[in-house]
């Protein structure tokens, strides 16, 4: 039986990088607002946020496109204090540039979202990297701290005055990299990481260069990356309206409440996923997860007539759920991927920084059609209905086409658990003992997991006849007549 996994100091720490990491994002942009005084500052305050984000989506298809020299340029050591400073900075150059003139204003702020993009873009890259050595318990405690951590940080930042805010806000990346460094050296030396120094080819020699493992890398990557782009385009259109319904309008105080609200329903939402994903035992368990926070996620669209109809304090409650939902996925994407790129070593900054840009590309795009729908149609229910809808049907087809049941599966298949190093000894275990060769071992051990014929020849890449001829040797070889008895022999099997 699996004992349960006591968080550590140093887990603590990764994570706490990971949570100053993320709510940077909130904080910079709304301290540029409480220093921007100019006319039409909305639109210039949209204007620096989708530079912003434009920057950081591009930023991370040119690291995908050219993983190694990003990886040469991340694992400089200067990178870990060099970037998280220029993020600093230039967090502090937008606010700082509402004082100059109108035109050197627009200016200065526009080219302080840009450079913060292309930084933060990259030191997000280290993170994902930082994260992928990490084993699947430590992921998920760091993963879950952070997503606690951002929503609480975000509403403190809320109750500072507005200089106070702007230096809480430029500290979190120099934060967040001082952790992630001391953090990650601590779970080095226990174990529970990967050296920065491990050779991607003794990971690769573990099947991981196969021709079906890259067929499945680009097939995850591709569904991770489309899955992130309908849910965050889901999430940002709607929370773009929930904020001009009544959020914005509130005081400092009242605004962190409602922060606060949502960052105590993620907290609890979000821990209570992390349990179960860590003592996860069937795929029933994990798609009863995904289930959970797709529904979560769509009830937070249904509930945006809610404030249309009865005004618009009735947006805060929405807002929450609609923001703690979607940090609560965010948490689960975040983990699989981390698993994900743990299998592939070789590939991870292609495949975290193609995601990644994926999960920039929709909330762009969500903030695009939001703000039309605001300045253009404005809120009513005839505009909210038809953003309702193509909410619902984001998130319905990320869950039913672009990451569906059976790819979450494959997927938390990748994680690499106590308990399948376990099972996988046990198989090992019989190949060795019944002498199996090395293709019959292969299929075994999917047998050994439920798998049928037409999954295993797609997986091994075999016809339908020779896995079946496999399977005859096999079940001959442990004198066995059927599949659960093979299912029950290498669950009896002592290692």
């Amino acid at each position: 039986m699996q004992q349960n996994h006591v968080p550590t100091a140093a887990e603590l720490i990764v994570g706490a990088a990971l949570g100053c990491n993320t709510a940077w994002v909130s904080m910079a942009f709304k301290s540029l607002s409480l220093y921007t005084g100019l006319a039409q500052s909305e639109v210039i305050l949209d204007t620096v946020y989708l530079v912003s984000i434009v920057c950081v989506a591009l930023m991370l298809v040119v690291a995908g496109v050219y993983d190694q020299a990003t990886e040469r340029l991340l694992s400089r050591k200067e990178s870990m204090w060099a970037l998280p400073a220029l993020v600093a900075a230039s967090t502090l150059a937008m606010p700082a540039s509402a004082a100059l003139p109108d035109g050197a204003s627009v200016v200065g702020m526009v080219a302080a979202g840009a450079v913060a993009g292309v930084a933060s873009g990259l030191f997000l890259i280290r993170f994902g990297i930082a994260f992928s050595r990490l084993s699947t318990s430590s992921c998920i405690i760091g993963a879950t701290t952070g997503t606690v951590l951002a929503s609480l940080l975000f509403a403190l930042f809320l109750l500072f005055d507005r200089l106070s805010a702007c230096a809480f806000a430029a500290s979190m990346p120099v934060l967040a990299g001082l952790l992630l460094s001391y953090g990650m050296h601590m779970l080095v030396d226990q174990g529970k990481a990967e050296p920065e120094s491990a050779s991607a080819h003794d990971a690769q020699a573990c099947g991981g260069s196969s021709r079906g493992s890259k067929s499945e890398l680009s097939r995850l990557t591709a569904k991770l990356a489309a899955s992130s782009v309908l849910v965050g385009f889901s999430a940002e259109v709607v929370r773009t309206l929930y904020v001009q319904m009544g959020v914005k309008d509130l005081g400092g105080t009242a605004y962190a409440l409602v922060e606060g609200g949502g960052a105590f329903a993620a907290t609890v939402i979000v821990v209570g996923i992390a349990l179960l994903l860590a003592t996860l035992k069937t795929p029933r368990m994990a798609r009863n997860i995904y289930h959970f926070l797709i529904l979560l996620l769509v009830a937070g669209a249904l509930m945006l007539l809610v404030p249309v109809v009865y005004g618009q304090r009735a947006a805060l409650v929405p807002h929450a759920l609609n923001s703690a939902s979607y940090a609560c996925f965010g948490m689960l994407m975040w983990t699989i991927l981390a698993g994900v790129c743990n299998r592939w070593p070789a590939q991870r900054a292609r495949t975290f920084a193609l995601v990644r840009a994926g999960w920039a590309a929709g909330p762009l795009l969500g903030l695009v059609v939001g703000r039309f729908v605001l300045h253009g149609v404005g809120i009513s229910i005839d505009s909210a209905m038809p953003v309702m809808m193509a909410s619902v049907i984001a998130i319905l087809a990320a869950s039913g086409f672009a990451f569906s049941e059976t790819d979450l599966v494959r997927a938390m298949d990748l994680l690499p658990l106590q308990r399948k190093q376990h099972f996988r000894e046990k198989c090992a275990k019989v190949a060795a003992d019944y002498a199996l060769s090395e293709r019959e071992h292969e299929v075994m051990v999917l047998l050994a997991k439920g798998r049928n014929l037409p999954f295993i020849q797609e997986e091994l890449l075999l016809s339908k006849s020779t896995v079946s001829t496999h399977r005859q040797h096999i079940y001959a070889k442990l004198d066995i007549h059927s599949q659960q008895e093979l299912i029950n022999l290498v669950q009896e099997t002592q290692t």
